[in-house]
């Protein structure tokens, strides 16, 4: 059997499947038909139509080499010497759905190039120059292909971004452009881009989003709806993605059309619509189909690459190279894309050949520049940041979580893929795109991410945050919502790509997953940021550095869209080349390829199968991966079809019918070519088709007769004898093996080669050939009738399957379950009939069942490309379906691949039922005849005919009413024949009509166009005049406007002079009444000061005289104490006398008077010691008193000290407070003068104030008004971000801000205009010193929310610098420009290379030769490629002079801030001081206050002090006489003490002693004197203390006292004196005075200001009158012009009309005669009108005539002619169907004769066989004959009625016996015998048996079983047997076990089924 790769010639087999036939043509000959024509729908074997056979191969014709050998044998072999040099040039071209064949091509290729090079060498010079032309071939059309594939590429990317801008408006400058080059020089929001509400004029916020979203939805349907139109009407094969068939074809798949010019022009402009609408698709991944395509299409150019499907591939893989090189901009990884994903076959110079189509295409696509930013693709970036350690846990992460989406979004593409295939959606592909269109617009309208188109969101996802606008990914108080919208986004995507990608639209699903991984890798580099930035001291980011950004969220999104990449394609080092070419970072490489390998492995868990290979799956292409292993066992003897089962071609021994007939009886693809049967040595191979081929050309040249020889080999060719030569067909090098290889190496070479077959050889002699085979593997059943549990068998044995088991047990129900699947034995079921396939049992219901049937397909002859091919059936009481491969498919499609594969429905014997062996034994003879008919396929020629005889039916119809038609027809024309003559006099008065309106229309017409010049000229002249016009009040509008602001300055300043007028009137008008007050005042005080005096006066005498009083009683009392203190010492000492004398008196009396108490001295010295002990303890008493004393009266000798010290003291206050209260006076008064100062001049402050405060608010509207310029110049954005700039400079605190570009350069009037020219929209970028300041100013100005900016980062740029001209004529721009050097950079990229040139003339010269801008004075420029820009420019709406003004005007706002802050400042500072002076004044005031009660404490302390004084003084005396008297009796009782120890130490006497009393007797009188003197003493010192005492208490409680009180009251009227407030007042007023003249002063002044500058704005306002009055004067005079030049246009338009008109009437009189075209004068108009008017009432008469009598005459011929053809082609087509139906019933004939034959045959063949001592036959009974079992006699089909079979079991020349007569097992042997017959009829790979050995005997059953195993070694039998017989030779083993009404079935061993076998047979 052949496979999938042999359906290109598949014609040849018989049946249903395919047809082969032989048809008697004229002459006698026979020719050979067959088809091979598959559906474009279906990989299956295409099945021709019946009246399609004898056309369905056409006839090729024969190449004059080819005649030549035909039909003159003798020819000159050289010319056609072997296989591979002519040979391929006469092989049958491949078929559509068919593979090629390597070997062959590659071998052809290599002896191509081989013998190029040796004609090269005998040529040569101009043999190795044709040499390199052919070896340039290739490189031709790989540069074609990449130029063509840049071209293509750029032409997509700006179309379908052109088409994505137009939903959402249009370029109102070019509507050509898109909204990125319209707003080129634009910054942010541009005014040329137009929306369409704002072209509707809707104004209303809802209003406007309403209708930008329905212009979305509308433009979403509208092109998905054209692209599906384009797609499933023109070119189906355009849809989807395509690299799925790409790689199919790789491998050597026949796909036509698929890569054609049609598929490519509807792919490139299908998916243009199909992006622009939204859908979730991408371009890029087409562009390897589109490449492809260019490839395919430019490789026909050269034969050596049309004729060669290798070369074509080679080629192919380097065009797929040069698709992913422009898709992606990466031409590395186009390489290895192709390499890695695409080519199946892929030799070293591919790869150069490769890298140089995508390095072309790479640089097409780089000098078109579509995106015109340099780069290859929009989304390419570049990163400046490194990665760290850590994160590579992310990178890891990430890659889990995009393996898992990219392999969901996979499968569920897949899925609905299937469901669509399945279901009826496949019947609504247009309207399935309309509705998925609509649905994504609405869910993506709502999303920014979503609406965004996905190239933008892709690049926007991969930038840094570094100033770029990323739709608010780097705002960092959104991010959680950012972080949200984005997973949101993810989602979505996934789900719209899977929905998107199976649509009827070109679609790649490239840029949809790098769409669906950025979005997951940017919200994880956003959380893991957000980590970051919240917590920056965890370990996890010890490695980031303080103050640099650590983590980079767009390359956790450039890791992610690799991923996803990987996860979805199995892609891995192509992805990471092409995420490498986007970068240019060699960093990143890592971690890609980490998250890249973790994606993959990750998909990997869950399936191998990518996308691509998924689709190749779901679609059945044959496809062979080279990844697939092999692990088996075995050699090849086992797999060959051995060579006595084969059929072969001798080399010599065929003939021409030999060889059709081997054609007709034999199913091989291919036939081996043996010297002989005999030895069967191999000398070649010839291919099926070829063979068919050759012969059908050999029986076409009709000089061979079918029974000439063939030659097949070299040495057999007899050119002496008629003879047909087949080796240009031949290979005589079939690739071979030798027998005994190891099985793993034949599936290896099957594989690596792509061989369609191998030769097994021994020594050079066949022993059979290994073809791709199928067998069954398995069968699984569930709930089918007994079969309750899953049952699966193990794998069956490609040979012969043995299932035993009892009656009952569910053999034949294992054998229905087969027949389930495979036949047609159950088809509509009805529910009885469908419950009756269930099964059955107590407990739940069985509500479905299932059977499952799995084949081998390593051979890959079911086209679904695996190693198994899974059929399962489902049945239940509602549902009957089919699926192939675990996917749902159709009965159609099911019936239709088993045919393919071989299970023919027109033979229905390779499942053989119980039953169907005993209805064939009682099989009558037309029901055997019915039998071979269905064998011969007869159904087909019968339906054929009747569609047939329908067709003639319908012809003959349509002929009748074709008669009536013509009948018609005829009867007009005659009656048209008779207006002709009239109609030629009509004619000829026309031609004279038209000739003479052809002349006056040319003469009008040239009146015209002399109209037309002198307009023009006029036109001319007043558009000069009105640009003049238009220029000088131009010039007047500019002065007028420079007036404007010096009449406002003027008017504001009187303004402030009116001010000032008013507040400096009040202000004198308020000195002056204060100045009233103060002499008012001062009178007041001048009466009141006389009154004063007097009692200032009284006092003063009366506080002296208590002074002096004072004084004198202080000099008294001084005097007193001193002779009081003398007289109290005196005391004293006579005191201490008078107490010692007396003492010693006192002790000599006693000692006198005791002198006798005494008897002895013992008794006087007992009683002396007694005594001197009391006196001692006196002494020692007195002693301590003494001492208190003492103490205390130092203590209050010190507390006096103390008190006259305090007292001391507190004068001193009293002193220091006056004098305190002094200063505080006099600095209160000067603090006063102060605080008049100050407050004089706050008020010349505040009024200052209130004049800048005006002035302040007419500069801010002037700065509004400014602004309003601006912003009419510029858009929204730019100028919130610029009012917002300073703003954010200050609270950043960033010094890196210099400014927008116009702050930063001045420059002179005279080139304002060319340079606003040049900068345009880059005047208002800002410059920053780095690009991290820029980001920083990015963020926070999204954070505010306050409009955008763009960035001039200094460091950033690296222009470079320009080459001017060194002439006078161009003046390098940035010379004129004054700037600061810092900024030079800046200046350099925008102005750097431009020039001024006087004319546009020059500066073009200049752009192009020096490669710069020129530019002239007025604003008019030419770009470096000519291209022309400009026109008149009013300078009144230029953005530099509205820029510099309001620059000005800001200026003058900031100094009019400083100045008003700096009064502020003053202001404030004047309110301190004021506010200190008021509160020093308030402090000063606060301490005389408190001073002066400080004094009153003071007195009232003095007084306290003064009599403690007194207190103290009092007892300080009282103290020291206490003292006193104590040292006195101290003293005497000392002397006592001592006179009693003297007396104790004298001896003992009686009395005293003479001294003793001489020294009493002289005491005696000295005491008294002593104590009279003491007294008189004590009398004065008495007096002496009371004059004293009263001193003190007069001074202390009385003049003191007085005097204080005295000079309080003076101090008091000196305080109230008025002196001192008039000199005050005095002061006042002078300071007053002074005020009031300086303001009358300064009010003089202004009031003469005033009247200045009220003449100044008259004299303005006089000249801005006069200005304006010019203006408009001037205006006015272009109006005029204006009105004239419209009234020119209006008369130009006129004439143009009128010219129009006559030309219009010139070619309505259509082809005129030679004579019109005369020369006329004007001045024979009137002449000719004259002549016109005759002829025109000639032609009144002719007014019946039918003016179309011609035209209709030659319709109605034309109809009748056309009729009449239609006619012949209806008689035609009626006689081609007869001779069709005719030769339709020959056919069946010829078919069932052929076929009666055939199975006759090898019913003989099979029962010699079965039966080796009997024969059998077939006669074919007729109806002459019906009575006689002869078949002699030729007769028609219609005359057989039956066959009859003829056998005999013992003997081979008896006449046989009938059906009737044999026994029942000789009926079933011979019913067996005619099953095999058919069955070689129509070979199968797969047998089925149930018990056909039933009613055999033993020897029958032997017989049986020996054919059966010669016949499984080329087939797969499964059989069902009681018998022992049919186990002799099976190969494996399978019992049925039924237990609780369940069956099951396993394996079991030879020995156990022969048991079993022994043990039922008995029953």
């Amino acid at each position: 059997m052949d496979s999938l790769d042999e359906q290109g010639a598949k014609v040849w087999n018989s049946g249903q499947n395919s047809l082969a036939s032989l048809s008697t043509e004229p002459g006698n000959r026979s020719r050979l038909h067959g088809s091979a024509s598959p559906s474009s729908n279906d990989s299956s074997e295409y099945v021709p139509r019946f009246d399609e056979i004898h056309t369905a191969v056409p006839l090729r014709r024969i190449r004059p080499s080819q005649e030549a050998l035909i039909q003159n044998p003798t020819a000159d072999m050289d010319v056609i010497t072997g296989w591979l040099y002519n040979g391929p040039l006469q092989r049958a071209k491949y078929q559509d759905f068919s593979t090629i064949d390597w070997i062959y091509d590659s071998t052809k290729a290599r002896h191509y190039k081989y013998d190029l090079h040796k004609q090269a060498r005998r040529a040569g010079k101009w043999g190795y120059l044709e040499l390199l032309a052919d070896s340039s071939k290739t490189w031709i059309v790989l540069l074609a292909v990449g130029v063509s594939m840049g071209l293509i590429a750029t032409c997509i990317a700006v179309s379908s971004q052109w088409l994505i801008d137009m939903k959402s408006g249009f370029c109102r400058t070019g509507f050509y452009l898109n909204r990125r080059f319209c707003c080129w020089n634009a910054d942010n929001v541009c005014l040329d881009w137009m929306t369409w509400s704002e072209f509707l004029h809707v104004h209303w916020r809802w209003l406007d989003w309403l209708l930008q979203f329905l212009v979305y939805i509308f433009a979403a349907i509208l092109f998905a709806g054209i692209s599906t139109f384009l797609v499933t009407e023109y070119a189906p094969y355009a849809a989807g993605q395509g690299i799925a068939e790409i790689k199919t074809i790789m491998s050597g798949y026949m796909m036509r059309r698929f890569l054609g010019l049609r598929t490519l022009c509807i792919k490139c402009v299908g998916v243009v619509l199909a992006v622009a609408s939204g859908l979730s698709l991408g371009k890029e991944g087409t562009m390897v189909h589109i490449a492809c395509c260019c490839g395919n299409i430019y490789s026909r150019i050269f034969r050596k690459i049309k004729y060669n499907e290798v070369k074509r591939r080679e080629l192919l893989s380097a065009a797929s190279a040069a698709g992913i090189s422009v898709a992606l901009g990466a031409p590395i990884a186009g390489v290895l894309f192709s390499l890695e994903q695409v080519s199946y076959y892929f030799p070293a110079k591919t790869m150069w050949r490769s890298l140089f189509c995508a390095t072309v295409a790479a640089v097409t696509l780089k000098l078109l520049n579509p995106f015109r930013n340099g780069k290859l693709v929009s989304f390419q970036v570049t990163y400046d940041r490194t990665w760290d350690l850590f994160e590579l846990w992310f990178f890891v992460a990430i890659g889990i979580v995009c393996g898992i989406v990219g392999m969901l979004q996979n499968r569920l593409a897949l899925f609905l893929m299937e469901y669509r295939q399945r279901s009826e959606l496949k019947r609504f592909a247009r309207g399935e795109v309309v509705v998925v269109a609509l649905a994504t617009a609405i869910i993506c309208y709502m999303s920014v991410y979503l609406r965004a188109d996905m190239v933008t969101l892709v690049s926007n996802l991969f930038t840094e945050c570094t100033g770029r606008e990323t739709d608010g990914l780097c705002s960092r108080d959104d991010r959680t919502g950012n972080v949200v919208s984005l997973v949101f986004t993810s989602v979505i995507r996934t789900l719209l790509t899977a929905v998107a990608c199976g649509l009827a639209v070109p679609a790649g699903m490239f840029t949809p997953s790098m769409a669906t991984g950025a979005s997951i890798g940017r919200a994880f580099g956003m959380v893991v940021q957000t980590l970051y930035e919240n917590h920056p001291k965890w370990r996890l980011f010890s490695a980031c550095q303080p103050d640099v950004p650590c983590i980079t969220p767009g390359v956790y999104a450039l890791v992610g869209a690799a991923s996803m990449l990987a996860s979805t394609t199995r892609m891995t080092v192509t992805v990471v080349v092409i995420m490498f070419e986007l970068t240019d970072a060699l960093i990143y490489v890592l971690p890609i390829m980490l998250a890249v390998t973790v994606s993959k492995s990750v998909a990997d868990a869950f399936g191998k199968d990518g996308y691509f290979e998924g689709i190749i799956n779901l679609n059945g292409y044959p496809f062979l991966s080279m990844d697939q292993e092999y692990v088996l066992r075995g050699t090849s003897d086992e797999l060959m079809v051995r060579a006595s089962e084969m059929t072969v071609v001798t080399a010599d021994n065929e003939t021409l019918q030999s060889i059709t007939d081997l054609l007709q009886e034999s199913t091989f693809s291919g036939f081996p070519v043996v010297r002989s049967r005999s030895s069967m040595v191999v000398i070649g191979y010839i291919a099926r088709s070829d063979l068919a081929m050759a012969i059908e050309r050999a029986l076409s040249s009709e000089i061979y007769p079918s029974s000439t020889p063939c030659c097949f080999a070299r040495e057999s060719f007899d050119s002496s004898i008629n003879m047909v030569d087949f080796r240009p067909w031949v290979d005589p090098t079939p690739i071979t093996i030798s027998h005994g290889t190891d099985i793993n190496q034949v599936a290896e070479t099957f594989r690596e080669l792509g061989v369609r077959y191998l030769l097994v050889v021994h020594h050079g002699a066949l022993l059979g050939i290994i073809t791709k085979k199928d067998i069954v593997r398995a069968i699984s059943i569930q709930g089918f009738k007994s079969y309750k549990d899953e049952t699966t068998t193990d794998p069956l044995s490609p040979h012969h399957n043995v299932v035993v088991g009892r009656n009952g047990s569910g053999k034949s129900n294992f054998f229905a379950a087969v027949r389930f699947v495979l036949s047609d034995a159950y088809t509509s079921m009805s529910r009885e009939e469908r419950q009756a396939l269930l099964h059955e049992s107590v407990g739940p219901s069985t509500m479905s069942a299932y059977v499952e049937v799995v084949f081998d397909n390593s051979d890959n002859r079911f086209p679904t490309g695996k190693e198994e091919t899974v059929i399962r059936r489902t049945i239940g009481l509602k549902k009957d379906d089919y699926s192939l491969d675990r996917k749902s498919s159709t009965k159609a499609e099911i019936s239709s691949l088993l045919e393919s594969a071989g299970f023919s429905r027109s033979n229905p014997y390779y499942i053989v039922p119980q039953g169907r062996v005993t209805s064939l034994t009682h099989a009558k003879d037309s029901e055997r005849l019915a039998l071979l008919k269905e064998v011969a396929g007869t159904q087909v020629y019968e339906s054929r005919r009747e569609k047939s005889l329908q067709i003639i039916e319908e012809t003959n119809r349509t002929r009748s009413k074709i008669a009536e038609d013509l009948a018609l027809i005829e009867e007009r024309l005659s009656e048209l024949d008779a207006e002709k003559d009239e109609l030629d006099k009509y004619r000829a008065l026309d031609r004279e009509r038209r000739c003479l309106e052809y002349a006056i229309y040319s003469l009008e017409q040239e009146e015209v166009m002399e109209q037309l010049d002198e307009i023009d000229i006029r036109r001319e002249q007043l558009m000069v005049a009105v640009n003049t016009r238009q220029e000088a009040a131009s010039e007047l509008e500019r002065q007028a406007s420079s007036l404007e602001p010096e009449i406002r300055a003027a008017k504001q300043a009187l303004e402030m002079l009116a001010i000032d007028r008013e507040q400096l009137a009040s202000e004198a008008e308020e000195h002056a009444r204060s100045r009233a007050q103060i002499e008012s005042t001062i009178q007041n005080l001048e009466q009141d000061r006389s009154l004063g005096r007097e009692s200032i006066t009284q006092l003063r005498r009366t506080a002296d005289n208590l002074g002096r009083e004072i004084r004198q009683r202080e000099n008294d009392l001084a005097r007193v104490t001193a002779e009081y203190e003398k007289a109290l010492e005196a005391e004293g000492q006579l005191r201490e006398q008078f107490e010692v004398a007396d003492q010693q008196r006192k002790s000599l009396l006693q000692k006198q008077s005791r002198s006798g108490h005494f008897g002895s001295k013992k008794e006087r010295d007992a009683w002396l010691q007694a005594e001197i002990g009391r006196l001692q303890a006196s002494v020692a008493e007195q002693k301590q008193q003494q001492e208190a004393a003492e103490q205390e009266h130092v203590e209050l000798q010190s507390r006096l000290a103390t008190i006259k010290q305090s007292a001391a003291d507190a004068r001193a206050r009293a002193e220091a407070a006056a004098e305190e209260i002094s200063e505080m006076q006099a600095r209160e008064a000067q603090l006063k003068e102060e605080k008049d100062v100050k407050t004089s001049k706050r008020k010349e402050l505040w009024r200052r104030e209130a004049r800048l405060e005006a002035e302040n608010g007419d500069i801010r509207d002037e700065l509004k008004r400014a602004e309003r310029v601006l912003s009419g110049t510029i858009d929204r954005a730019t100028n919130e971000g610029l009012q917002a700039l300073s703003e954010i400079q200050a609270r950043l605190g960033l010094n890196g801000i210099y400014g927008p570009l116009f702050e930063l350069f001045e420059v002179d009037e005279t080139y304002r205009t060319c340079v606003e020219a040049i900068a345009g929209s880059s005047l208002f970028h800002v410059v920053v010193d780095t690009d991290e300041t820029a980001t920083a100013v990015l963020q926070e100005l999204n954070q505010m929310k306050r409009g955008r900016l763009t960035f001039i980062p200094l460091n950033r740029l690296r222009s470079s610098a320009s080459t001017y001209p060194e002439a006078s004529d161009a003046i390098p721009m940035i010379e004129r420009l004054r700037f600061d050097r810092r900024f030079a950079r800046a200046f350099q990229h925008v102005f750097g290379s431009t020039i001024i040139c006087p004319s546009l003339d020059v500066g073009s010269g200049y752009a192009r030769s020096m490669n710069l801008t020129a530019v002239t004075l007025e604003g008019d420029k030419v770009g470096r490629r000519g291209e022309l820009m400009g026109g008149f420019a009013s300078r009144r709406g230029s953005r530099l002079d509205a820029a510099k003004s309001l620059l000005q005007i800001r200026s003058r706002v900031q100094e009019a801030e400083i100045s008003s802050k700096e009064t502020l400042a003053a202001l404030a500072t004047l309110d301190q001081e004021i506010t200190a002076v008021h509160s020093e004044l308030q402090m000063l005031n606060a301490r005389v206050a408190r001073v002066n009660s400080e004094r009153g404490g003071i007195t009232q302390e003095l007084r306290r002090l003064a009599k403690e004084e007194a207190d103290a003084q009092l007892f300080n005396e009282g103290a020291e006489k206490s003292l006193n008297v104590m040292r006195a009796q101290l003293r005497s009782a000392e002397v006592e003490l001592d006179t009693l120890q003297k007396e104790l130490a004298s001896p003992f006497t009686r009395g005293i002693l003479p001294e003793e009393r001489e020294l009493l007797e002289r005491l005696v009188p000295e005491v008294d004197a002593q104590a009279m003197k003491l007294k008189t003493l004590s009398s004065t010192r008495t007096e002496l203390e009371g004059r004293r005492n009263a001193l003190q208490s007069e001074l202390s409680l009385g003049l003191r006292m007085q005097h204080e009180e005295a000079q309080r009251q003076l101090e008091q009227a000196i305080e109230e004196n008025p002196d001192k407030a008039i000199g005050e007042k005095s002061r006042d007023l002078a300071r007053v005075s002074k005020l009031q003249e300086d303001v009358v002063e300064k009010l003089r002044n202004v009031h003469r200001e005033v009247e200045d500058k009220t003449h100044e704005v008259a004299e303005l306002e006089k000249q801005l009158a006069d200005t304006t009055a010019t203006q408009e004067d001037e205006q006015r005079g272009a109006q005029r012009e204006m009105e004239q030049l419209e009234k020119c246009l209006a008369q130009r338009n006129l004439y143009l009309q009128k010219k129009s008109e006559y030309t219009r009437n010139i070619q309505d009189l259509g082809v005129l005669p030679e004579e019109a075209f005369k020369s006329v004068s004007r001045t024979q108009l009137p002449r000719l009108a004259k002549k016109l008017h005759k002829t025109n009432e000639k032609l009144k008469k002719f007014g019946h005539v039918n003016k179309k009598a011609f035209e209709q005459y030659s319709v109605f011929a034309r109809q009748r002619e056309s009729i009449q053809q239609r006619k012949q082609e209806l008689d035609q087509s009626a006689s081609s169907i007869t001779e069709l139906i005719e030769v339709l019933d020959q056919r069946k004939d010829e078919a069932i004769e052929r076929t009666f034959k055939q199975v006759s045959k090898y019913f003989a063949d099979v029962f010699e066989r079965l039966v080796p001592a009997g024969r059998g036959e077939l006669v074919m009974q007729r109806r002459v004959d019906s009575d006689q079992m002869d078949d002699g006699d030729e007769a028609s089909v219609e005359n057989y009625i039956g066959v009859a079979i003829r056998v005999s079991f013992n003997s081979k020349v008896d006449e046989g016996l009938r059906m009737q007569q044999l026994s029942g097992g000789q009926k079933s042997l011979v019913a067996l015998a005619l099953i095999f017959a058919i069955q070689r009829c129509d070979p199968a790979p797969f047998y089925l048996f149930d018990e056909i050995d039933a009613n055999l005997d033993a020897v029958y059953r032997t017989a049986v079983a020996d054919m059966i195993y010669d016949l499984s070694r080329s087939s797969q039998f499964v059989t069902t047997t009681f018998r022992p017989e049919m186990l002799v030779h099976a190969d494996k083993f399978y019992g049925i076990t039924f237990e609780n009404k369940v069956s099951r079935i396993s394996t079991i061993a030879q020995s156990a089924a022969v048991s079993f076998i022994e043990e039922v047979q008995p029953q």
